[in-house]
């Protein structure tokens, strides 16, 4: 039913977390962000509607973006950098936060572009596409000449 679509990056990063030689070292596509940073996501499919729920902790509404194009529902997200942990004694102990650009595709074929809704509350975007509706074809005789 669904089909997901991973982007280039996550490909990428997989490719080169199975190789033991870059294992150890961190990815160039992290962006700051910890490895197992992606974008999780539910996706539930219905006969009438796709309905998307992404766990974005921590992003401002104005810094998602949301974007569906031939077929292809792309969620894109930025946050803010956390990049002065430290203050003037060196008193951090420890730091996790992350900041950064991620984002996700996924195929979800026929949607009825002009009905999409988009909800962001307490760091879960929720999406609902609206299946266009098929038009059932009831048959036509035709003669011959």
């Amino acid at each position: 039913m669904t089909n997901e679509i991973m982007d280039r990056n996550n490909l990428m990063r997989n490719w080169f977390n199975n190789d033991s030689w870059t294992n150890n070292f961190p990815s160039i596509f992290d962006n700051n962000f910890p490895e197992d940073s992606t974008l999780k996501t539910d996706i539930k499919e219905t006969d009438k509607n796709y309905e998307v729920h992404v766990d974005m902790p921590a992003f401002d509404k104005k810094n998602i973006d949301i974007n569906y194009e031939n077929n292809v529902l792309t969620i894109s997200g930025h946050r803010d950098s956390f990049n002065d942990h430290s203050d003037k004694n060196g008193d951090m102990i420890m730091s996790e936060r992350s900041s950064g650009r991620l984002m996700r595709q996924y195929h979800l074929p026929a949607v009825d572009t002009k009905n999409i809704k988009a909800n962001y509350d307490n760091g879960v975007l929720m999406i609902d596409l609206p299946k266009l509706e098929k038009k059932v074809d009831s048959g036509h005789h035709i003669d011959i000449d």
